[in-house]
C-alpha cells in the first residue's frame, strides 16, 4: 500500500527513520524522573533532562520528516489528519514542558511533582499518536 500523496523523491519514507527516536526519550525520561523522586539522586534528574531534550530534538525531525512524506499541508487529511492533530498535541505538551524546563533551569530540582505529571502526559499523547500512526502503516 502507497500512503504517499505524493510523487516521493526518495524511495523510502523518512518519517518512520526518526519518529522513534522521540518515542524512546520521551520514555526514557518518564523512567529517570521516577528513579529522580525515589532515590533522590541527582544524576538521574541531570540525565532526564538530557534524554528530554534529545527527545525534543528528535521530535522535531520527525514531525518534519512527516510533514515531508505528507507531500506538505496538503497531504494532511483522512486518517493522517487524525494522527497530524495528535503528534501537534504532542508538540504543544513537549514545547510547554521545553518552556517549564528553561524557566526552571535555575532550581531543576524543584517542581518534581510537575515534571513527572508532564512527563506522564506526555508519554500519554505519544502513546495515541503513534497508535494512530500505527493504524496508518498497518490498515
Amino acid at each position: 500500500m502507497n500512503h504517499l500523496s505524493h510523487e516521493h523523491p526518495l524511495k523510502i519514507m523518512l518519517h518512520p527513520i526518526f519518529v522513534h527516536f522521540p518515542i524512546a526519550f520521551y520514555f526514557l525520561e518518564l523512567v529517570l524522573i521516577v528513579l529522580w523522586i525515589t532515590k533522590e539522586e541527582e544524576e538521574y534528574r541531570r540525565f532526564s533532562c538530557l534524554s528530554f531534550w534529545f527527545g525534543y530534538a528528535f521530535m522535531l525531525a520527525a514531525m518534519a520528516a512527516g510533514l515531508f512524506d505528507a507531500g506538505g499541508p496538503a497531504g494532511i487529511r483522512g486518517a493522517v489528519k487524525r494522527h497530524f492533530v495528535a503528534a501537534l498535541t504532542v508538540f504543544v505538551i513537549y514545547t510547554a514542558r521545553a518552556v517549564f524546563y528553561w524557566a526552571m533551569r535555575e532550581k531543576p530540582e524543584k517542581r518534581r511533582f510537575a515534571k513527572l505529571t508532564g512527563a506522564v502526559l506526555g508519554n500519554a499523547a505519544v502513546a495515541y499518536a503513534g497508535f494512530l500512526g500505527g493504524l496508518l502503516v498497518y490498515d
